[in-house]
């Protein structure tokens, strides 16, 4: 399996479904700034991003229900919280029911937006993931046809954490890793193999390594289709592209104490670099050639303080 087949399989390309439009609706009868949509329009599509399927056919971009809360700026994205739920037993105040969070990526070909969503519960999740949809119109309202939902992850575990237009058909999108991640991808073990096959591999170096959705140790980058949301330029397991990167810095891989995320960071760090908080990025080609060196720092002594 190739580093991109890897990827694909384990982070937001590998659950990317989709809904056809049953017809087309034409154009919008008003102007319409795609940037400026209330995140309420994206609320009954979050919910229902990690099941895999909806009933929705098209998304209204306007006049949706909810948008009647004013949106609050967070860095680049439009947040909306949700009204509290209603009052219950020892909870007078209502439970939280979270937020959802909106940002347009971009306009690519063919009339097609791309949005990076966010939604939080009411817990400390933070779920991410991207959506894809051809603009068209439905009695003048603006919508979103042909959609394609790409759930990223929880923070940490495969969240987003930049997703930039690159042209009209294509977007990079880098999302968060952990240490566990990092070696399963270097040791080139699909998501499903990771479990069983990274202990293998590494055998008692691998007991704590952290796999948290805290526990972030750099970011991986791969650039997707923009109509598809899927590997770009080829099959998932052509060789990856230029761009196509893992980033991490010294300090973030420092944070780890265990033996595994050790040997990681002597695997990733050149020695003699000075500057603990410089971004490194490696080619995703390369992950691969690195196998060796990380197992002999695992299952050999260099690991140890």
């Amino acid at each position: 399996m190739g580093i991109r087949s890897t990827l694909a399989a384990g982070l937001i390309a590998g659950l990317a479904w989709s809904v056809p439009a049953s017809a087309s609706s034409g154009t919008a009868s008003a102007p319409f700034d795609p940037a400026m949509v209330h995140p309420a329009c994206f609320d009954s599509l979050v919910s229902q991003a990690y099941t895999g399927e909806t009933a929705l056919e098209r998304l209204p971009l306007a006049g949706c229900p909810g948008s009647e809360i004013a949106p609050d700026p967070r860095q680049d994205m439009m947040v909306m919280v949700r009204p509290p739920a209603e009052p219950e037993g020892n909870n007078p105040g209502g439970w939280s029911r979270g937020w959802v969070g909106s940002r347009l990526v971009g306009r690519f070909d063919g009339d097609r937006l791309v949005y990076e969503l966010v939604e939080n519960g009411g817990g400390t999740g933070v779920f991410s993931m991207l959506l894809s949809g051809r603009l068209a119109a439905a009695e003048g309202v603006p919508v979103l046809e042909d959609l394609v939902l790409a759930p990223a992850g929880d923070r940490c575990n495969g969240g987003i954490h930049t997703a930039t237009r690159v042209d009209g058909r294509a977007l990079d999108v880098a999302q968060w890793a952990t240490p566990y991640d990092l070696i399963s991808l270097i040791l080139g073990l699909a998501p499903d193999d990771a479990p069983d096959g990274v202990p293998a591999a590494l055998g008692k170096a691998a007991e704590d390594l952290p796999f948290c959705a805290a526990c972030c140790a750099g970011t991986v980058l791969l650039r997707l289709d923009a109509a598809t949301l899927a590997p770009h330029g080829g099959a998932a397991d052509a060789p990856p592209l230029p761009g196509e990167v893992v980033t991490v810095t010294a300090d973030g891989l420092g944070e780890y104490d265990d033996p595994a995320s050790r040997c990681l960071a002597r695997t990733l760090i050149p020695d003699g670099s000075t500057d603990p908080q410089a971004e490194l990025s490696l080619p995703l080609e390369r992950l691969p050639g690195l196998k060796a060196a990380l197992l002999s720092c695992t299952t050999g002594k260099s690991h140890k303080k």
